[in-house]
């Protein structure tokens, strides 16, 4: 028998199993698998939360993930994290693991899903929330050598310009830039995920367990489900394209 055939059905899984395993040690959370699973835990979203917040008392009432983020329209993307305080205010987060040529576009279609979403629900224009809107990259999309970047809006009054104030706050943040503050820190295990580091609250101690063996092999499910389900989108996107 050929050594490239496996003896067995069961033996070529449990090799392909181990491998999963190894290859989640060296998973980060701008890897897609490893986020999707790792968002499915609601301590180490809160945490993400209140860290991009700089508020660590923030009350968080609901916090919904990708797989509960209705999707409006048939467009792909989707935020990963939608989250809402005590006092209404939303927090819209999106982990970009590709470079976007046009982030101020894709951050323009979340905020206007999210807009809509709520319009649907009968809320009138004057009671839409604030929306704190954070758009993560591993790299410095700007180029201004800034590991945070605020927009702002303003209304040109002749020579002077008003605060233009429509209750969406935008804010990038990328870890490619370390400016010693603890938002940068936050970045900074984002792109590592190392095991063993305890840095960071909730969002460490659910990485640490799913890289250790035994939290590996219980949510082993989920990192197969997702590439099932990612064959099979690439195989409807492939039909697609050949007509």
């Amino acid at each position: 028998m050929s050594d490239c055939v496996p003896e067995n059905t069961h033996d070529s899984l449990l090799v392909a199993k181990e491998k999963l395993l190894q290859q989640i040690q060296t998973m980060n959370l701008f890897d897609d698998v490893f986020t999707a699973v790792i968002f499915k835990d609601e301590g180490a979203c809160r945490h993400l939360v209140c860290e991009l917040m700089q508020n660590p008392t923030l009350r968080l009432i609901a916090v919904r993930t990708q797989d509960d983020i209705p999707q409006l329209i048939s467009k792909s993307p989707r935020l990963d994290i939608v989250a809402e305080d005590a006092e209404g205010t939303l927090y819209e987060i999106e982990v970009q693991r590709l470079e976007e040529p046009a982030p101020a576009r894709r951050v323009r279609f979340y905020t206007s899903v999210m807009d809509s979403e709520l319009l649907r629900k009968g809320v009138d224009y004057d009671k839409l929330p604030e929306v704190y809107l954070f758009y993560i990259s591993k790299e410095d999309i700007w180029k201004k050598g800034l590991m945070k970047y605020e927009v702002r809006q303003y209304l040109l009054c002749g020579d002077e310009a008003i605060l233009y104030d429509n209750g969406l706050h935008t804010i990038y943040v990328n870890a490619e830039i370390d400016d010693g503050t603890s938002l940068a820190k936050l970045m900074q295990y984002l792109k590592t995920a190392k095991a063993g580091d305890t840095s960071q609250g909730a969002l460490s101690e659910y990485v640490n367990y799913l890289k250790s063996p035994e939290g590996g092999r219980e949510v082993m499910g989920e990192f197969e489900k997702y590439f099932r389900e990612e064959g099979r989108k690439a195989g409807v996107e492939e039909g697609r394209k050949a007509g």
